[in-house]
């Protein structure tokens, strides 16, 4: 699954960097290194791929999503991941402020998709592996989540 890879680019990026980073490891630094890694693996490399699946594979991405190929707003999802994933790759050296407007961009975006999922899930039946799998609970849900709350935290707390 898609959705194992960015959690494996996220925990193996986080681990790193705690790894090199001055001991001891503060709260703070702990906190900033998870919102990054968090934000160069889902909006990042989840972005650039999404952008390729939505683009050039869009109609194997539309029936694996349980969607009629075709739609020319697979174009436009494409390019709104393709702007993710850019910005999400641009955290790995931008300011703490840039990650956090990445960062709510991205969960408004991706909570918003993740409740079309569940609704296309409860209304429609769609039970496609696109539509109501691990991806959408781990990409839609999850690391959005945990997204806002760590900023949350670090807004809270101090960076």
């Amino acid at each position: 699954m898609i959705a194992l890879l960015y959690l494996a680019v996220f925990i193996a990026g986080s681990w790193l960097s705690m790894s090199l980073a001055p001991s001891p490891l503060t709260f703070n630094a702990g906190v900033n290194i998870l919102i990054k890694w968090l934000l160069v693996a889902f909006p990042g490399l989840g972005g650039l791929l999404a952008a390729y699946a939505h683009t050039v594979r869009a109609d194997k991405t539309a029936a694996f999503i349980g969607w009629q190929p075709g739609s020319p707003f697979q174009f436009e999802i494409g390019m709104a991941n393709l702007a993710l994933g850019v910005a999400g790759l641009m955290c790995l050296w931008m300011s703490p402020g840039f990650q956090a407007g990445t960062g709510v961009i991205f969960s408004i975006f991706a909570l918003g998709a993740g409740r079309g999922h569940l609704d296309q899930r409860k209304e429609l039946g769609n039970q496609a592996p696109g539509n109501s799998g691990i991806f959408v609970w781990v990409n839609d849900i999850a690391a959005p989540a945990a997204i806002l709350v760590l900023l949350a935290i670090r807004g809270i707390f101090g960076s």
